[in-house]
């Protein structure tokens, strides 16, 4: 069971697929939290301070679980993941009988037989790194692209102090991103995005929607929403009253 899930998750496949979970995530509650005010909005069933009130506590809920995953998730699960998934690849890297080179060289075809990801100080450097191997090479040492700068500087900053490392910083430079060098790195990638996908389940099911309630209601009453609940539960009883 471990080695089809270490298989599947170190598959470039399954890294391209969801290696944009966090921005899966946001487009989709931020959709959420345009279309369903428009759609209450658009209710003709209802009269205008409920629509009115939904609406606004629909949009400020969508923003606040949005808000609250965004903090949660990267310092949380994916640093988890990478722990987690460094442990099993030093566990990997560290058997003696030379077993677990052989299980990654079966698993790759014989292209890794390693998947040390220690000269890493956390999971900034390994993603940095990965997102730089996905680019030209030309790309990687243009100084006019800002977006290859930033990683190269973040992979800087979060490397270890060793020979293993400055090796990371010399073939990040020159080996093309279908070199079989950087598939040593892909189960803890697979691993972390893993994490990213178990925290965004957890997220925005259980705790974002439990911390965005608590939240909510201060922030309807600030801005005189609940007033508006409260007028238009009266006109409604009010009209009962009338047809009674």
């Amino acid at each position: 069971m471990l080695s089809g899930i270490v298989n599947a998750i170190s598959q470039p496949g399954f890294q391209n697929l969801i290696q944009n979970t966090t921005a899966q995530v946001s487009i989709e509650t931020g959709l959420k939290a345009v279309g369903r005010p428009l759609f209450t909005l658009a209710d003709k069933h209802a009269d205008k301070e409920t629509k009115k009130y939904s609406a606004t506590k629909e949009l400020l809920y969508q923003i606040l679980c949005l808000g609250i995953y965004l903090l949660v998730i990267p310092p949380i699960f994916k640093r988890g993941g990478f722990k987690i998934f460094q442990k099993l690849c030093n566990k990997i890297d560290g058997d003696k009988a030379g077993k677990g080179a052989e299980f990654l060289k079966e698993i790759t075809k014989g292209k890794i037989s390693k998947c040390a990801v220690n000269e890493f100080k956390n999971e900034k450097g390994l993603l940095a790194m990965f997102k730089l191997s996905h680019m030209p090479v030309a790309d990687r040492n243009d100084p006019k692209n800002k977006l290859a700068v930033n990683l190269l500087k973040t992979l800087k900053e979060n490397l270890t102090d060793s020979k293993e490392s400055e090796e990371i910083l010399r073939k990040i430079k020159t080996l093309s991103k279908e070199d079989d060098y950087f598939r040593q790195f892909y189960i803890a990638k697979g691993g972390i995005e893993m994490s990213s996908i178990v925290g965004s389940v957890v997220g925005l099911t259980v705790l974002a929607p439990e911390l965005s309630h608590l939240i909510l209601h201060p922030i309807m009453k600030a801005i005189g929403m609940e007033k508006s609940k409260e007028s238009a539960q009266t006109d409604i009883s009010n009209k009962l009253d009338k047809q009674a």
